[in-house]
């Protein structure tokens, strides 16, 4: 028995002490600053960006960007039955990142890349419903996508 939970006791630290943390869990790399953020596109989509990029306003680091966003939002019918109807949708979130250094020393040369993320989900026969779902959709790959837009100038 002593044995038993000394094990216990023993794996319990080395599993909370291991230092394991989710990648994108708090993002907590502001070693960037975002000078100037222009937004485009969808206004569902761009409120969540704006909002997930506000901590990157005054941090007073040395690496300052200019950066335009632009968002894209399709729905487009993936499958239909056999009469004609839209069986499934495929949601898909494009976005746009352009920006530049806010140095004087540094080249101003701007530069872009592209992000995008999809999703195909079933036609719900409710419509509010189906609402619902597609803005809880859309705000999971918005924030997928701001993810990966953070990680990247971070990086740069």
């Amino acid at each position: 028995m002593v044995k038993k939970l000394t094990l216990f006791i023993f794996i319990v630290f080395s599993l909370v002490n291991c230092g394991y943390s989710p990648m994108y869990s708090d993002n907590t790399n502001k070693n960037f600053e975002i000078y100037n953020l222009e937004l485009e596109g969808n206004n569902e989509v761009n409120n969540i960006i704006k909002n997930k990029l506000e901590k990157y306003n005054n941090n007073n680091s040395e690496k300052k960007y200019i950066v335009k966003i632009k968002t894209y939002y399709k729905k487009i019918s993936a499958t239909k039955n056999s009469t004609g109807r839209t069986t499934h949708f495929k949601l898909v979130v494009d976005l746009s990142l352009s920006y530049k250094r806010f140095n004087l020393d540094e080249d101003k040369q701007e530069k872009e890349i592209s992000f995008s993320e999809s999703l195909i989900i079933k036609k719900n026969q409710n419509n509010f419903e189906q609402n619902d779902y597609e803005k809880i959709v859309i705000k999971n790959m918005s924030e997928l996508l701001i993810n990966k837009v953070i990680l990247y100038l971070g990086r740069s």
